[in-house]
């Protein structure tokens, strides 16, 4: 007994229910931007695919065959599906592949057209031949010997193989110029599917010439070709779909990945500042709750900015550099040790905080110290000088600049900067605060070391 994998129904079930899910979850994001070709093509691609399959299984076939009564609609119904799946890959492709112009409008309208003109022709081929008796799974090689229904097989045929030849020739040329790595795994996926494909071609166009020549191949159409379709269509839609779900995903990841990170730097500015508004509405989102960690974050460094020291951070950077850590992380070390002790001296009574005026009642003057800006981007430019050069962010906002000048003659601790707050926190990059958060939960014990050393060596009385 010859094994037939593809005579079962769920051999025809699998793909159909993947690619319909693959349509259910586009379908929201089609109904927001209708007007995009792209979201247009992906969703006509992937409900085609799914009819096919749902259509394909041997009983299925006979249900589309009694239900409009003409035998072998079912095939005219699953060839017309695949001629348009066919010229749906292909307007997909150039779509995605070429920038909005007039050259792309003009070969994507060609691609409709041919193919349209194919479906017409199938149509036709099929209403002249005679096709009384009913084929469920050899219906090309059945009546390759009869007048019209051999142009009728033929004809889905070699638009499927013309599909796939120009297919698989764009993405080859794509694919030397394609760096994004989401973007170069689905042009390889189309490739493999599109290889798949012309075996497929090849096996079903074998089988019909054997018949021509009086001989008998039937094999290779009716139990060898089958599998190479469902493999086909199964990585034409994984190919098209991770090629526009992965980018997002793959950022989406990033976000998370990066609100996890910040974490320990966010908790130590909640002694400082309340936390950023909660997010409003039903659905959040990972970068909504990651612009709301960092602001909680830059609006406790805008607070702790008076108290910020460059000095301190050096001997903080030094020590650390001598205890055997590298210097990305003694940097980070550094700018989480000059954090938690500026914290240390905006919890202390506004009289004795150093470098803080106070105003008449005894309380902190709101107004922040002025004088000159040191070089750097925003509050974290100057105060937070020494920055986490690993963090893919050497010249950033961090980065090591010179310590302000004195603002003027009064006493002072000369371990204090006094700057002035400057717009621009935002632009403090998250590697630049990933990198202090890593500190503050990797390098704790000796992050918390250095910051009873400058307590003590400023003169701080803290509250803890």
């Amino acid at each position: 007994m010859r094994w037939d994998p593809c005579g079962s129904f769920i051999a025809y079930a699998v793909p159909a229910a993947l690619l319909a899910v693959a349509f259910l979850i586009k379908l929201p994001l089609l109904r927001r931007a209708w007007r995009d070709p792209i979201l247009r093509a992906t969703a006509l691609l992937l409900a085609i695919g799914a009819v096919v399959f749902a259509s394909l299984p041997p009983a299925n076939l006979h249900r589309i065959n009694q239900l409009t009564g003409v035998p072998n609609f079912a095939g005219l119904w699953v060839y017309s599906l695949l001629t348009a799946d066919c010229g749906a890959c292909l307007w997909l492709i150039i779509t995605w592949r070429e920038p909005p112009s007039a050259v792309r409008r003009r070969r994507t309208r060609t691609v409709r057209m041919v193919y349209g003109a194919i479906i017409l022709g199938l149509w036709t081929t099929f209403l002249l031949g005679d096709h009384h008796v009913e084929r469920l799974r050899d219906l090309d090689t059945y009546y390759a010997d009869t007048p019209w229904m051999r142009e009728f097989a033929l004809l889905y045929l070699v638009a499927h193989l013309a599909s796939a030849l120009v297919a698989a020739g764009i993405l080859w040329a794509w694919f030397k110029e394609v760096e994004d790595a989401w973007l170069r795994r689905a042009v390889v996926l189309l490739q493999v599917a599109y290889a798949l494909g012309l075996i497929f071609d090849v096996s079903k166009l074998a089988a019909i010439g054997a018949r021509f020549a009086g001989r008998d191949w039937d094999w290779l159409s009716t139990y060898a070709a089958p599998p190479f379709a469902i493999a086909e269509a199964v990585l034409v839609a994984v190919g098209f779909t991770a090629g526009q779900v992965g980018p997002v995903v793959a950022e989406r990841r990033r976000l998370v990945r990066t609100h996890r990170r910040l974490k320990p730097l966010w908790q130590a500015m909640l002694t400082v500042t309340a936390p950023a508004a909660p997010a409003t509405g039903r659905v959040s989102g990972a970068a909504l709750r990651l612009e709301l960690r960092r602001a909680t974050i830059n609006d406790g460094l805008l607070k702790l900015s008076p108290h910020l020291s460059r000095p301190r951070r050096d001997r903080a950077h030094r020590a650390a550099t001598a205890a055997g850590h590298p210097d990305t992380a003694a940097r980070g070390i550094a700018a989480a040790v000059d954090i938690l002790t500026a914290t240390e001296a905006f919890h202390l009574p506004a009289p004795e905080r150093p470098g803080v005026p106070a105003t008449p009642n005894g309380q902190a003057d709101p107004t922040p110290p002025t004088g000159p800006v040191p070089s750097g981007r925003g509050p974290v430019g100057g105060p937070l000088g020494a920055g986490c050069a690993g963090s893919g962010a050497v010249a950033g906002p961090l980065a090591a600049g010179r310590a302000a000048p004195s603002p003027g003659p009064g006493p002072h601790p000369p371990s204090v900067d006094r700057v002035a707050p400057v717009r621009g926190l935002a632009d403090v990059s998250d590697g630049e605060l990933e990198c202090i958060a890593h500190a503050l939960r990797v390098h704790s014990s000796i992050v918390d070391t250095f910051r009873r050393e400058a307590v003590v060596r400023e003169g701080l009385t803290t509250h803890a």
